[in-house]
């Protein structure tokens, strides 16, 4: 990842979730990293069991890069069973339904169990990969479920937002997730559903569910809880980010 300033910045003080999670079928080996120009920088875990790198780059700067390199063992052959927290029940800010979308709930509803569908979470899926479009720049990462379902365009962060908020009305508990996929571009963003006393991977842009091809980086409620770039600096400067993954299998 690397942050261009338009100016030069100081006492920049930063968090980034950019680290593969052990978890589940998904286990990180041999994992280094670090940040140019050098400072602080050590790691700690949030609330959610999200690895977090945070750190300070005290002296004046117009750029900072952060690469992270390691290896991540993948085997969602068998569903981990764990206890669910009831927040993932619940709307959260990116989540919050409007009529438009409960009205949407209701029309998929009657779809479940036809034409070789499945259950309900399956056939939202189903449905929103028909009925919304994959359309960069239509939408930002301010964008909620509600705004982005209004447009019926965005991109994988809208899908996973809009997938989310229908499994929550429909009484399924659900949680946002960032992470990777095999190959190379930037990073993805999918949902869990908890089914049977585990969480199954849902991936509303492809319209399949996650394996071992998916890293998963973070999850939480939203996007809000999942973001890889979060900090301050002092100096009057704009903030450009990029990030480059590549993932070979």
């Amino acid at each position: 990842m690397e942050l261009t300033f338009d100016a030069p910045v100081a006492e920049h003080h930063f968090a980034f979730r950019c680290l593969p999670m052990t978890e589940g079928g998904q286990t990180c080996y041999g994992l280094q990293y670090g940040i140019e120009p050098s400072g602080l920088l050590c790691e700690i875990t949030d609330g959610f069991g999200n690895r977090m790198c945070t750190g300070e780059a005290l002296d004046p700067h117009d750029s900072l890069n952060l690469r992270a390199e390691g290896t991540v063992y993948v085997d969602r052959s068998e569903a981990v069973r764990e206890e669910l927290h009831p927040l993932f029940l619940f709307p959260s800010a990116y989540t919050a339904a409007d009529e438009s979308l409960r009205e949407y709930l209701r029309e998929c509803r009657l779809l479940e169990g036809k034409d070789g569908r499945r259950n309900l979470p399956f056939c939202l899926m189903d449905c929103l990969f028909r009925d919304f479009s994959y359309v960069p720049g239509k939408t930002d990462i301010h964008t909620t479920a509600a705004q982005a379902w209004a447009g019926r365009q965005g991109v994988c962060q809208d899908y996973a937002h809009i997938f989310v908020t229908l499994c929550r009305l429909a009484g399924y508990p659900a949680r946002y997730v960032a992470g990777m996929m095999v190959g190379e571009g930037a990073t993805h963003a999918w949902a869990e559903v908890y089914i049977d006393g585990a969480w199954m991977g849902f991936d509303p842009t492809h319209n399949r569910l996650t394996d071992d091809t998916y890293i998963k980086l973070s999850h939480g409620r939203d996007f809000g809880d999942c973001t890889i770039d979060r900090g301050c600096f002092k100096g009057f400067a704009s903030q450009r980010q990029n990030i480059y993954v590549k993932v070979e299998d």
